[in-house]
């Protein structure tokens, strides 16, 4: 599957803040397959992608401004359960707000298809979920789909943080 723009409201546009111009710099958010370049970032960023080349059934979200990529993130969903997998920002756009509005995003586009309750694994950004409406729960609370994952039955240490957010 090939990039294809996400369905928007309004305009498919966001704005992210930065120095390119006053007000910030214009970005697209695309629904995209694994490419190289978002293995790349992923793997840049230290995240486990040996599940992903398997051809495991997920989805991308891409945002990219004049053909660069700056940051993906990844979900996988059975029904209304999704687990949210593989943020990843290019460091050039960290700070900027687009990790938030790439799980905004993902949130919208998972719920549209049904989601109802977000989880996802991590060992180093529990404080950033937990900003956008995310909690802490026990590993032995998660759902089927959650618990026979790979992230969660072996590539995800024992001591990640198990998070959730009812969409």
């Amino acid at each position: 599957m090939g990039a294809r723009p996400m369905p928007r409201k309004d305009d498919d546009e966001l704005r992210i803040a930065g120095p390119e111009r006053r007000g910030g710099c214009r970005m697209r958010v695309m629904e995209t397959a694994l490419s190289a370049d978002v293995l790349a970032l992923l793997e840049a960023s230290g995240l486990p992608t040996e599940d992903l080349r398997a051809g495991r059934p997920i989805t991308f979200l891409a945002a990219s401004l004049n053909g660069e990529l700056l940051g993906c993130v990844g979900y996988e969903s059975s029904r209304d359960v999704v687990l949210l997998r593989s943020l990843a920002i290019q460091p050039m756009s960290q700070g900027r707000g687009l990790g938030r509005q790439l799980v905004v995003e993902l949130e919208q586009h998972a719920k549209a298809a049904g989601g109802r309750t977000v989880f996802l694994l991590t060992t180093t950004a529990a404080p950033f979920f937990e900003q956008l409406g995310y909690e802490c729960v026990a590993r032995d609370a998660a759902p089927g789909f959650i618990a026979a994952s790979t992230q969660f039955s072996g590539l995800c240490p024992g001591s990640a943080q198990l998070m959730m957010r009812r969409l």
